[in-house]
């Protein structure tokens, strides 16, 4: 058993990976950033859709259950890149199917408590915003996915 973070967050990578894409298929989500942190930042990684990073927002807190628990709660922003094409409306309505889908994955329910140490995932309205070049003109547009992680750290 090896509840906690490391678990967690590997484990909701592993199913974002799995998330078949309604529209663009071809191009399913890639993990940019893993946890070892040897990888380009996402807002570096030119020429890709769907490249996305779970980074840590806040750190946890107790998250007050009655007894000695030990679940926390984290906040997590779940980021994924989207390489702007000559159709923005087009990205944008992808963007809109993968969000569901997406809020779809987060929300689970197969968790895997004893292995992962996930209780629940709770998300939050997304944020969409552009990423600039040097010369401030945008160059792709960045989902940030907000969510609460609720988990066990034994």
């Amino acid at each position: 058993m090896s509840q906690g973070i490391f678990a967690a967050l590997d484990y909701l990578a592993e199913q974002i990976e799995m998330i078949t894409p309604k529209t663009d298929v071809h191009h399913g989500f890639v993990q940019a950033v893993g946890p070892s942190g040897l990888t380009a930042p996402l807002n570096a990684m030119a020429g890709n859709n769907r490249l996305f990073q779970l980074a840590i927002d806040q750190l946890p807190i107790d998250d007050g259950q009655a007894g000695l628990s030990g679940r926390k709660r984290a906040v997590i922003n779940l980021l994924v890149r989207y390489d702007l094409p000559r159709d923005e409306a087009f990205t944008t309505r992808i963007m809109t199917e993968d969000t569901s889908d997406l809020i779809n994955t987060l929300k689970g329910p197969n968790y895997d408590l004893v292995n992962t140490g996930i209780v629940s995932v709770i998300t939050q309205p997304p944020i969409l915003e552009p990423i600039l070049d040097q010369q401030g003109e945008p160059l792709a547009l960045r989902l940030t996915l907000p969510f609460d992680l609720l988990y066990l750290e034994a």
